[in-house]
């Protein structure tokens, strides 16, 4: 296990290494910072934007508008998914409202939430709506392929709602629950970016991607790209690590 670790951290260093490599020769063909920087020029840029005043102020604006959306959407689907794989009626009562969420256009979303709330709170609004669905499919397949003598274990025993859900359906669901918290965290990431950088809040990470294109700093747009990527990837490292605590062991 230790040497297939090992291995496989090779050919991630190897494949990043190729990529950056890809990156200079490009930048160099190109010849045009203003569309493809170098990897230095980058770096440079990078440096800037983390010793800002501002930096963390960005950081910890768009982290906490990705954390309430998530919880929320998280927290109602959950809610919503455990009853809907129990209640026929109610899991056809809300199919055409997930459907509705899953076939509108993310630009659509957007947009509509800048027109509803301030420039603070439509980001909060966009992530919520974009991964309700893919949290709510997800517990609802889940508590469906659950072994049916659980759920008659459950009833025999005669054990409360509270009970069931807890001490059964969520550790029953538990892991297919992880993986797609793994997914929804980083896509509402990139939802809730990407909605900051049309509403425009007072400071975010979005609002820092605006003012860099709006200066044709491209260099500054991949500083702050990176600085997403390395977010994303800290949110997967979280979540494989309780997962790992919670599941496995």
């Amino acid at each position: 296990m230790k040497d297939y670790t090992l291995k496989d951290r090779s050919y991630i260093i190897i494949s990043t290494v190729v990529l950056i490599l890809l990156w200079k020769i490009t930048s160099i063909m190109v010849g045009r910072s203003i569309i493809i920087p170098s990897p230095e020029e980058t770096l440079e840029n990078l440096v800037t934007i983390l010793m800002s005043t501002d930096f963390l102020r960005a950081v910890m604006s768009t982290l906490t508008r990705v954390l309430i959306g998530f919880s929320l959407s998280f927290l109602l689907a959950l809610i919503l998914g455990i009853i809907s794989a129990f209640v026929t009626p109610f899991y056809y009562l809300l199919k055409p409202i997930v459907l509705l969420q899953k076939s509108v256009p993310t630009m659509a979303i957007i947009l509509l939430a800048i027109i509803w709330l301030d420039s603070e709170m439509a980001p909060i609004l966009v992530g919520f709506l974009v991964i309700f669905p893919i949290i709510y499919s997800a517990v609802v397949q889940g508590v469906r392929d659950m072994d049916p003598k659980l759920i008659e274990m459950a009833n025999v025993y005669e054990l409360s709602v509270y009970t069931k859900v807890m001490r059964i359906y969520i550790p029953a669901i538990r892991s297919s629950l992880f993986s797609v918290i793994s997914t929804a965290l980083g896509l509402n990431l990139k939802i809730t970016i990407a909605a900051e950088v049309l509403s425009q809040p007072n400071i975010s990470i979005g609002t820092s991607f605006q003012i860099e294109k709006s200066t044709l700093n491209t260099a500054g747009v991949f500083a702050w790209s990176l600085i997403a990527i390395f977010i994303a990837a800290l949110f997967d490292m979280i979540i494989k690590y309780f997962k790992k605590k919670y599941v496995h062991h």
